[in-house]
């Protein structure tokens, strides 16, 4: 394979709206970070425990308020995977096969933007509900785990070519190819406002809920138990190397408030065989609804 190594910047959003908002979180916030600084001295090791809790449980289950063709035209059908039941959506009846995986607190359907075009060019299009997200079952879930879903769904469809990935959905995915089976070769591979480092995302969780550095050490500790690696080996950045995979577009706008740029621009940096598309405005959830990214997303994947 040639490597490559392209950027493109588009034009700066004109904003019809307001912007992007900086994630808000709940009011019992408060609460919970009281509680881990003030108990999480006393008693690390159940503190670190309860931190885990709060890591592996989604807040909420992303749902569709309205309904459109795309969603309306979805194929359902459903995906064991242990003693999850992994509920699935199929669109086109191509030879080939694209995947897409949502990120945290979100669901299969959200990336269905995608679908459209794929399915114009000729692909079969799957989209997954990951463990605890959407409706699929389970309560909890971690970044090994929903790698193991999509694992198993790229089994049951028979083989993927391509896979177009949105923010942690980018990390799980990684992490499939890469320490679950990385005899499965992708042809392209997109990452959509995806961390480059779970480390960082870790580190900004405990700063987030105030753990003690005790606590902090603990809840690490477990962390690494659950994945059966170091922490490091979590990372895209640093796992990205061992995908058996084709090329590699970077997705992520410049203002993102969810996830740095500098994530896109380290990973981009690391690896030759990447391209990088960079957005002005658009936001980390916003940019994947407009026809400019769609579009050059569709012609990576199917050109």
């Amino acid at each position: 394979m040639t490597a490559t190594k392209n950027i493109e910047v588009l034009p700066a959003f004109q904003l019809e709206t307001l912007p992007e908002k900086k994630k808000e979180y709940p009011f019992y916030l408060h609460l919970v970070k009281w509680a881990f600084a003030t108990f999480g001295h006393i008693f690390p090791k159940q503190a670190a425990k309860a931190a885990y809790y709060l890591f592996s449980k989604p807040r909420v289950r992303a749902v569709h308020r309205t309904t459109d063709p795309v969603l309306e035209s979805a194929r359902l059908f459903e995906v064991l995977y242990g003693k999850i039941i992994l509920k699935c959506y199929e669109w086109g009846t191509g030879e080939k096969t694209i995947l897409l995986v949502h990120g945290w607190e979100s669901r299969g359907t959200a990336m269905r933007t995608f679908v459209p075009g794929l399915v114009a060019a000729g692909y079969r299009v799957v989209a997954l509900d990951g463990p605890a997200h959407g409706n699929s079952s389970g309560k909890h879930t971690n970044l090994p785990h929903f790698a193991g879903a999509i694992k198993a769904v790229i089994y049951q469809t028979g083989g993927v070519e391509s896979i177009i990935t949105h923010s942690f959905g980018g990390a799980t995915s990684v992490f499939a190819l890469s320490h679950l089976d990385n005899s499965i070769h992708i042809e392209k591979l997109v990452l959509i406002g995806v961390p480059a480092s779970t480390r960082q995302v870790v580190e900004d969780y405990v700063k987030l809920i105030n753990l003690p550095a005790a606590a902090s050490k603990s809840f690490q500790k477990l962390l690494q138990s659950k994945s059966g690696l170091p922490l490091k080996e979590l990372d895209v950045e640093q796992s990205l190397g061992k995908v058996n995979v084709g090329e590699v577009l970077i997705v992520h706008d410049k203002f993102d408030l969810s996830v740095p740029f500098t994530s896109a621009e380290s990973i981009f940096e690391k690896y030759e065989h990447t391209s990088l598309l960079v957005t002005q405005g658009y936001g980390h959830y916003k940019l994947m609804k407009h026809r400019d990214v769609i579009d050059r997303v569709v012609e990576f994947v199917a050109g």
